[in-house]
């Protein structure tokens, strides 16, 4: 009997202790693995005084603690709202005074409900931050999420109505929380193309190229192309080029470069294109314009000009390309047995002359001028060169053939003279080319007057005597300042003036006589 009232007796012990333990442990809630046990630290029951930060004031302090977190069960507790609240220590009646609450987390906490219950003796003025709801005497205010330390002030005006203790109380409720971050992000592609703005044709031309991740997540199996466009060409040959760039982290860049060689004048627009496995794609254009610089120089002048005249060339130098040219120069060189006879705004050195013509935008056209004299008949031709400051150069050339101009003397003289019947004299005819172009087909008929009748007739060629009429076989020509002679005997056979005359015809004289006389006294 003994026994069995010792075992009832052990049995009691231990219900009450866990009676004891239960109540003092309050109450316990396991999520996901973890324990969490709440205890009240005080009771707001009993107000305290902490020397130099309340003193004066009525301080109620309750705290809600919790176990640690950690993926096992581990016994103990600790804090998880710290809750202090300060009041004055005395009042009057009708004077507003302020209820100061603090909740100050201790770790990461949710579902926080503060609730302050006004006390029976005072009337609500006003709260702040004001309370999420209000019923009766209690205030209540909620926040879904409190980070440790991050402390919420809240603020109660009240006027006490009637004498007595003012007991102004305030609960706190919160749970713990417990967050995982997954971090989600996107990938998100951007391209970038360089190149030059203008380029001359057959020129190597580079464009750089950037691909670069902006997203918040890696970008993957990243690829890019390149198509060239009409009137580019590659070393290799293909149209399209393709570089893989493999997986861009967030705020990664790759970078790529491509050579194009300049085929076909004209505006290209260049293509890259990005695209990701899981980004999608973009692309970005680089636009060229291949230009062709262009240097024409034109060159007019007379195709025949006689000895001792001017014959004036027009020259003209053109920009017929895209781009501006430089340093323009004009050369003219004088062929030989010609001499310059003018040439405005050129700078002159023997039979050489230089204009600087400086610079043509593409499209403009300048001209000079340029005079030549010939000293000797024949065909000429002038050459005249262009250059640039860039290299370029251009030629071109005028033919012009000199011609002399025949100018026919015709002289006749008779010796002697006076004559006496029956004499004789010799009549003697000089034709003379004092042009500067030989002459042909010249023809000498002489015609004597009844007085004197020719007897005998030579010369360069040969002469007929029919009557009175003397005719010589053509001369077929006579160059530049030759002289022809002719010679014709005659016999005076009556008094009188005798009048003997000379036709000269050539083929620069058409047809159309000269007329020489010559007069002869007979007596």
């Amino acid at each position: 009997m003994k026994l069995f009232h010792s075992h009832i007796k052990k049995l009691q012990l231990f219900l009450t202790a866990t009676l004891l333990g239960t109540i003092l442990a309050g109450c316990t809630t396991r999520d996901r693995g973890r324990t969490y046990n709440y205890e009240v630290a005080h009771h707001p029951k009993k107000s305290h005084v902490v020397a130099g930060l309340n003193e004066g004031q009525a301080v109620t302090t309750t705290r809600t603690t919790r176990q640690a977190a950690a993926p096992q069960y581990i016994a103990g507790a600790y804090q998880l709202v710290r809750l202090d609240k300060m009041a004055p220590a005395s009042a009057s009646v009708g004077q507003t005074i302020e209820n100061k609450i603090i909740v100050d987390p201790l770790a990461d906490v949710g579902e926080v409900v503060l609730t302050h219950y006004l006390p029976a003796n005072a009337t609500f003025v006003r709260a702040e931050p004001p309370p999420a709801s209000v019923s009766g005497n209690k205030l209540v205010w909620t926040w879904n999420e409190l980070k440790q330390a991050e402390k919420q002030n809240v603020s109660v005006w009240l006027t006490p109505t009637g004498e007595g203790a003012l007991r102004s109380c305030s609960t706190i409720h919160a749970v713990p929380i417990s967050c995982v971050v997954t971090k989600v992000g996107k990938p998100a592609l951007t391209i970038e193309k360089t190149g030059p703005v203008v380029a001359l044709i057959g020129e190597r031309v580079t464009y750089n190229i950037v691909v670069k991740n902006v997203g918040t997540t890696t970008a993957t199996v990243v690829e890019v192309s390149d198509t060239l466009p009409p009137g580019m060409s590659h070393d290799s040959g293909k149209r399209e080029l393709v570089f893989e760039a493999g997986d861009l982290q967030p705020g990664e860049a790759k970078e790529a470069s491509v050579t194009l060689i300049a085929t076909e004048r004209g505006t290209h627009t260049n293509t890259a294109v990005a695209k990701s496995a899981n980004a999608g794609s973009v692309s970005d254009t680089a636009v060229t314009k291949v230009v062709q610089p262009g240097l024409k120089v034109e060159k007019t002048g007379p195709p025949v000009q006689f000895l001792g005249k001017t014959a004036m060339y027009n020259i003209t130098v053109s920009n017929v390309g895209d781009t501006t040219l430089n340093g323009v120069t004009l050369t003219d060189q004088a062929p030989n047995n010609t001499a310059i006879a003018g040439a405005a705004g050129a700078q002159v050195a023997g039979q050489q002359a230089t204009w600087n013509v400086g610079t043509l935008q593409s499209g403009e056209s300048k001209s000079v001028s340029l005079g030549l004299r010939a000293s000797t008949p024949g065909v000429t031709v002038n050459n005249v060169v262009a250059r640039t400051a860039e290299g370029l150069t251009d030629s071109a050339q005028a033919e012009t053939l000199w011609r002399g101009f025949a100018a026919v003397l015709v002289e006749m003289v008779d010796s002697p003279d006076p004559l006496l019947v029956g004499e004789s004299t010799t009549y003697t005819l000089k034709v003379t080319n004092q042009g500067t172009a030989a002459d042909q087909d010249v023809n000498i008929v002489i015609r004597f007057p009844s007085q004197v009748s020719p007897t005998d007739a030579a010369g360069v060629t040969a002469g007929t005597i029919s009557g009175n009429t003397v005719t010589f076989a053509p001369l077929a020509s006579i160059g530049p300042k030759q002289v022809a002679i002719w010679t014709v005997k005659a016999k005076a056979g009556a008094v009188g003036d005798a009048r003997v005359t000379a036709e000269v015809t050539t083929r620069l004289l058409n047809n159309r006589p000269v007329a020489e006389v010559e007069a002869t006294q007979v007596y």
